[in-house]
């Protein structure tokens, strides 16, 4: 049966909408949401704290001890405590992706942590003489001390860059993109000042010691910067209350984000790029009780209804009067019990709908209604869908926020004209809707969303069909004579009608169920099953589906070296960020083809393969380190403490290793161990060595794998004696 139909199935489609509280996201339209901050108490007491780029938070207790916490597995260990030689009184910490620095008050040394082997690699002596605070960014270290003023550290060396700054008696000390930020108190007013290369930095990034907010002014007492955005902790004047502010550059004002019951004395937070969102931990009150601050999206209310609820118009246009309208189809991608989808509609010839008129919008003035018809803008329709710039263009007293208060004032008109004059759907959230009262060229819709804080319903198809007609056309004329039997007959007929074609609609569309690209999200695991390729839930969609379009090319090359290789990269082209450089150069010239556990030409040859250790590294395309090793590549190894260093990552024979990395969490290791172990040959050992940026010689360090040997080279102005450089007598 064909029909014509008016669809909106894409976010382009959405934005044509208007409403109020709704946001269009995720393919559909929903509630819109808000950024909130929770707070969460981890009892713990601090004299100081950091994160680091991963979300690992290290504090230094009132007990000398240094503590690190995965907020992930909520499980904390000790790394150091006053036992150590180099930490008798450890006042400030800070940390990067790779290293962890404390400082100690009693002689101004900073300890240096691995995270990873969780003990000391080093120190570095400084001349602060009363540490306060401790940054680092871009590989130098900024020592805050009450009476050096700023130590710096970088590369090692200690420099005196506050010379000129003029400090006053900085209280807190961020860092951020290779730029220093200081919480400074000059005559008497805290002000953020910033510097970069020695120089102060003055712009609209940095408020100064401006500290206004719509309550007042605040009293800064803590700093942090992260992703270039600046965020303070203070008390408005003559309050008590505590609470989070972020400095908005453009607006150039600070905005309220959180209210803590106790003063924030310390703060430090990271950005997740994964869900565009911050992460903070704050010291608060006296005893210093560290707290998590959390970014968290929850649904807003409606500006002028006390409910999380959010309405939502569109008209659709037949194109011919007295059309007969016959179904409304909605694909509901997203509810539950708590929420709601009402729908709403109103068929009529006129695209007016509501004519504009003071008396039936009472809350603007005539002399605004008289501007507007001036303008060619009669109805309410025409001021929801008019541009506020350009209407605000034509009059010299008009802004652009007073006509969006105009289109506010008529969507509110809107709303009460469609609960009092439109036909409402008896049924919660309708997936199908068959016209009672569907006469007129234009069918105006109006779907009311109703959720909770935390969940919210998501439409993300409809369809309105036209013009009505049903099966009761094959019938015999007999059947059309009488009218009221007729409009049962109809009716009746148009719920087989529905079902027959949602049938034929998915007939027509069956091709892209085979399509790895085209196939439908929710249909992805299907696809898989009926291709034979195991599924990889776990894995991101994208890599999926690359990977059922390349199913037949690595079937060829199941249980090869290049098979296990290819989908290998695959993985990890998608799994972790391109780019990310391993430093070592490809040089690996065995045969791709041959197998996995050796050079035959069969996934049954139990014999080695070509790669060696001494032959280097092989790079994937995504900047990971993937080398495989067997028994015949030690062959070339003389020293017997070397060969054993490899031997032992071997299993028996026939057997290979796969060295892979840098990987950044436990499932992305956990994926490539399941590939080496279903890609390999039944018959064949595998083991997986996993390889981290940087290493320690005697301590899982293969030559030409994960480390290489440089020659010396001299450079001016580069060259370190002792390391490049070799003193000779002048001839």
């Amino acid at each position: 049966m064909d029909f014509s139909y008016a669809t909106t199935a894409s976010e382009t489609d959405w934005n044509e909408w208007n409403g109020r509280n709704v946001d269009v996201r995720d393919g559909g339209i929903s509630l819109e949401t808000a950024t909130a901050i929770r707070q969460s108490d981890l009892e713990t007491r601090a004299i100081d704290h950091a994160v680091d780029p991963s979300g690992v938070l290290y504090t230094v207790r009132p007990s000398g001890g240094l503590y690190r916490y995965d907020p992930d597995t909520e499980l904390e260990q000790q790394l150091l405590d006053r036992t150590e030689a180099t930490l008798t009184d450890p006042v400030a910490v800070c940390a990067t992706a790779d290293r962890v620095f404390v400082i100690d008050s009693t002689d101004g040394r900073i300890a240096v942590l691995s995270p990873r082997l969780q003990r000391l690699i080093g120190t570095l002596e400084t001349p602060a003489s009363e540490p306060a605070g401790l940054a680092h960014s871009d590989g130098t270290i900024y020592v805050l001390d009450e009476r050096e003023g700023i130590v710096t550290v970088e590369r090692g060396k200690t420099t005196d860059s506050t010379t000129g700054w003029d400090l006053g008696t900085p209280t807190d000390i961020a860092a951020d993109d290779g730029q220093l930020y200081l919480l400074d108190p000059l005559n008497g007013v805290s002000t953020v000042r910033a510097f970069r290369g020695g120089e102060e930095v003055e712009s609209a990034s940095v408020p100064g010691a401006t500290f206004e907010t719509e309550d007042g002014p605040v009293s800064p007492v803590a700093l942090s910067v992260t992703a270039g955005r600046l965020f303070v902790t203070g008390a408005v004047a003559g309050e008590t209350e505590s609470a989070l502010y972020e400095w908005d550059p453009d607006s150039e004002s600070f905005s309220e984000r959180h209210r803590f019951d106790d003063p924030c004395v310390e703060l430090d937070g990271r950005f997740v790029e994964n869900t565009d969102q911050y992460e903070f931990y704050g010291l608060l009150g006296d005893d210093q009780n560290c707290h998590a601050l959390t970014e968290t999206s929850l649904n807003k209310r409606h500006p002028r209804r006390d409910r999380y609820v959010g309405t939502a118009f569109q008209r659709f246009d037949s194109g011919a009067q007295g059309n007969e309208w016959h179904r409304l189809s909605l694909g509901i991608g997203r509810s539950s019990a708590s929420t709601q989808v009402r729908v709403r509609y109103l068929a009529t010839d006129s695209p007016a709908l509501v004519e504009l008129d003071a008396a039936e919008i009472t809350r603007l003035a005539p002399k605004t209604v008289d501007m507007l018809r001036d303008d060619g803008i009669t109805s309410v329709w025409e001021l929801i869908n008019c541009d506020p710039a350009r209407v605000a263009s034509r009059h010299e007293d008009v802004f652009p926020r007073n006509v969006r208060y105009w289109q506010g004032v008529a969507l509110s008109n809107l709303s009460e004209h469609a609960e009092g004059n439109w036909t409402t759907v008896d049924s919660l959230n309708p997936t199908d809707v068959l016209f009672e009262d569907g006469n007129g060229r234009y069918l105006f819709v109006n779907l009311e969303l109703v959720g909770t804080p935390e969940s919210a319903p998501r439409v993300d198809s409809i369809r309105a069909f036209c013009p009505r007609q049903t099966y009761l056309r094959y019938l015999p004329e007999l059947y059309q004579e009488d009218d009221q039997s007729t409009e049962f007959l109809e009716r009746f007929l148009s719920v087989f009608e529905r079902i027959f074609v949602d049938i034929e609609e998915e007939i027509d569309g069956i091709g892209q169920y085979f399509d790895p690209q085209g196939v439908p999200s929710e249909s992805l695991a299907w696809l898989e099953r009926w291709l034979a390729v195991d599924s990889r839930v776990d894995w991101p969609e994208s890599a999926r589906r690359e990977l059922l379009a390349r199913a037949p090319e690595l079937y060829k090359q199941r249980g090869t070296k290049r098979g296990l290789r290819e989908l290998v990269e695959l993985y990890l082209r998608y799994a972790t960020p391109v780019g990310q450089s391993t430093g070592l150069d490809r040089a690996d010239g065995t045969d791709p083809d041959s197998p996995a556990a050796g050079t035959a030409d069969t996934a049954d040859s139990a014999s080695a393969t070509h790669d060696t250790p001494s032959c280097g590294s092989a790079d994937t395309p995504s900047g990971h380190r993937l080398y495989f090793l067997d028994h015949s590549s030690l062959e070339s190894i003389e020293r017997e403490a070397a060969w054993s260093q490899y031997a032992s990552e071997l299993p028996d024979r026939p057997g290979f290793a796969l060295f892979c990395g840098p990987l950044r969490s436990d499932d992305e290791r956990a994926a490539v161990e399941a590939l080496a172990s279903s890609q390999k040959p039944a018959h064949v050992g595998s083991a997986v060595v996993f390889l981290e940026n940087e290493c320690t010689l005697g301590s899982g360090t293969f030559l030409g794998i994960n480390s290489k040997l440089t020659s010396r080279e001299f450079s001016l102005g580069e060259a370190a004696l002792g390391g490049e450089t070799v003193l000779e007598p002048r001839n």
